[in-house]
């Protein structure tokens, strides 16, 4: 089983591939922390599920680098572009936002999640929030892997 995160939060992505290889010993997971390194992962591998966080900087941060531009909406955009591509993949997205955007292009979690199983119907999923104080994210993600991936 080969898992890959795209998340650039280092304490949220520690706690989700310290619990993925507590439940999955014999998975491999992937650490990717930008939208575009993400994007160029996904195209050059294959993955049973990916994990994807909603808001991420364009690049990579390195030291004294802010990433470039910070895009609110970064997952919509991965799955437009896997989408555009027609590559097949299965997308769980964790985030520990209620809402993202802003003005017009502000939207809540629930109404996100709609917009998601309509637009993206056969690659997502469905979104996990995770909230580091609090287990049920835990519960949450491995019922949706258990549920997509025959182990």
């Amino acid at each position: 089983m080969k898992f890959l995160l795209i998340e650039d939060d280092s304490n949220k992505s520690k706690q989700i591939i310290d619990f993925l290889e507590e439940e999955y010993p014999r998975a491999k997971t992937v650490l990717r922390r930008s939208y575009q390194s993400g994007l160029k992962e996904i195209f050059t591998n294959d993955f049973d599920i990916i994990f994807l966080d909603m808001q991420l900087p364009t690049f990579d941060i390195k030291s004294g680098e802010d990433g470039y531009k910070f895009r609110k909406l970064a997952g919509v955009d991965i799955l437009n572009e896997i989408k555009r591509k027609k590559k097949e993949a299965k997308i769980i997205i964790v985030t520990q936002f209620e809402t993202f955007g802003e003005g017009s292009y502000y939207i809540e979690l629930a109404n996100l999640k709609n917009s998601l199983i309509d637009e993206f119907e056969g690659l997502y999923l469905d979104t996990v929030f995770y909230n580091a104080g609090q287990t049920s994210w835990k519960h949450d993600l491995s019922a949706l892997i258990n549920s997509n991936i025959p182990l």
